[in-house]
């Protein structure tokens, strides 16, 4: 189906990915939340979700049965100040979120430890407290054709993006979303600069320059550290071709180049010698609901979870009803040879993993959402298990 029409929301016409705010937004409004609609007209949209992960596994490091949960709060909006209902309209863009563990380990710090595996699972899910993932304005130019961003936000509304990259909505694993791992990423709600335009009907640039050393929970304190003596960024520049502007997200084939500054704090917050790469998307709709892709990267230096990472899978809209969507994907990947490779070789004896994926997005109603998950790794490289397979649901309820 055209992008267009995947519960009624048009995807990429500002050069940002399903999850960025507006695009949220608009997705909860083609959901018939009606009673926003006066509020819309003066210019306010805005939005609140709850999620909650949960994992499970019995094959952890030594054989043990290991699990991990962790719920996210958000309230996000868009506010349009200049030149509403037009083409090249000006808005404030928020989101503030509260992320927090269920229990002793969050999703994010269960890949590494308990599962043994060189990777990251919903790392969206932890137990980080407040913080801001977005606060800039969005200026759109040239009637619609391009878009610029400042201030606060999350790099992965803008780089290597594709339908399915939303960890709130798609898949769970980092190795089918933004960089596929082998991408080096700053924290997801840093100062930046981002800007796309269209180049004629089918071409377009995507470009940006972020805070390496931003930490979303401190937002203020980006100055210092955007600006500071020791400051270090995060460049992305991409090129790619799109069957027009709408479909940009889905039928798309993009290169992204990407460099993580020297001496940088990654987003584990350990220090890191940077690094630089390349990342490749496509993606098409063969058929109105059947989306597959095949989307990878590879990377030089020690900031990326993996040296190389190649993603094969397919993305089936509207299965069952018009608003749920099935994701699968296969992943093989080549741990990173600075970072991992040593402590890899020396536990398992393992540096290539293979990642595959399945989940189900189904909607039950106007406010809730839950997927089933589940995920099958060959030789993880940190464990002594020969694969492991991971449970997971993730549910939404929002207004």
């Amino acid at each position: 189906m055209a992008a267009s029409t995947m519960s009624g929301v048009v995807y990429g016409a500002n050069f940002e990915g399903p999850d960025s705010v507006e695009n949220t937004i608009a997705e909860q409004k083609a959901q018939k939340k009606s009673w926003r609609e006066s509020l819309a007209e003066d210019g306010f949209t805005f939005g609140a979700d709850y999620f909650a992960l949960g994992l499970t596994s019995g094959d952890g490091v030594g054989g043990d049965s290991v699990d991990a949960s962790s719920g996210v709060a958000r309230l996000y909006g868009s506010w349009h100040l200049l030149g509403k209902d037009t083409l090249n309209s000006g808005s404030l863009v928020w989101k503030v979120e509260h992320r927090h563990a269920y229990g002793d380990t969050a999703p994010k710090d269960y890949s590494f430890g308990p599962l043994g595996y060189v990777g990251a699972i919903g790392p969206a899910y932890s137990d980080q407290g407040f913080r801001v993932t977005d606060l800039n304005w969005k200026q759109k130019i040239n009637d619609g054709k391009g878009t610029i961003v400042v201030g606060w936000q999350d790099v992965t509304n803008y780089a290597d993006v594709y339908a399915l990259a939303s960890p709130w909505s798609g898949f769970t694993n980092l190795v089918f979303s933004t960089g596929s791992g082998a991408m080096g990423l700053p924290d997801d709600g840093v100062l930046a600069l981002s800007a796309g335009h269209m180049l004629g009907e089918n071409f377009y640039v995507v470009g940006g320059i972020a805070d390496a050393n931003g930490q979303s929970d401190d937002i203020f304190d980006g100055f210092d550290s955007a600006f500071g003596s020791d400051a270090s960024y995060f460049t992305t520049l991409e090129l790619g071709w799109t069957a027009s502007q709408d479909l940009i997200y889905t039928d798309n084939v993009h290169v992204t180049f990407w460099d993580f500054g020297d001496d940088t704090r990654h987003s584990n917050s350990l220090a890191t010698e940077g690094g630089s790469g390349v990342n490749f998307s496509w993606s098409q709709f063969m058929t109105p609901q059947v989306m597959p892709f095949v989307r990878g990267g590879f990377s030089e230096g020690d900031v990326a979870l993996y040296d190389k990472s190649i993603s094969v899978g397919m993305g089936y809209f509207g299965l069952g009803k018009p608003t749920n969507n099935l994701g699968v994907a296969l992943n093989w990947a080549e741990v990173n040879g600075d970072s991992f490779a040593a402590d890899a070789k020396a536990i398992s004896g393992n540096t290539e993993q293979w990642t595959a994926e399945i989940y189900y997005n189904m909607q039950l109603n106007d406010f809730i959402q839950v997927t089933p998950d589940i995920q099958y790794i060959k030789d993880p490289a940190f464990s002594n298990e020969s694969s492991a397979w991971v449970f997971g649901v993730r549910a939404r309820i929002f207004i």
